[in-house]
């Protein structure tokens, strides 16, 4: 009786394979967009250190913690609209 009782953790992440995607069309682009300006604020960060040029180091610091943030947000938004 105890093995009817149990719940079939394979059925179950099929059936969660199975359902239709909720994301938005632009998703995927966002989330490119996001670690281009990611990687690039952090190049320019670095660029901006090795030159000894503040605002180019603080430029590049801002613009890679901005893009950190919206790429968790859109992270958040995606584990959430799976999990429903």
């Amino acid at each position: 009786m105890g093995a009817f009782s149990t719940p079939h953790l394979e059925t179950e992440a099929a059936e969660e394979n199975s359902a239709p995607s909720t994301q938005r069309p632009y998703a995927a682009v966002s989330r490119w967009l996001g670690w281009l300006l990611f990687v690039g604020g952090l190049v320019g960060a670095g660029i901006g250190i090795a030159d000894l040029h503040v605002e180019i180091a603080v430029a590049g610091l801002i613009l890679a913690c901005t893009a950190g943030l919206t790429l968790l947000k859109l992270r958040t938004d995606r584990t959430t609209a799976i999990t429903g």
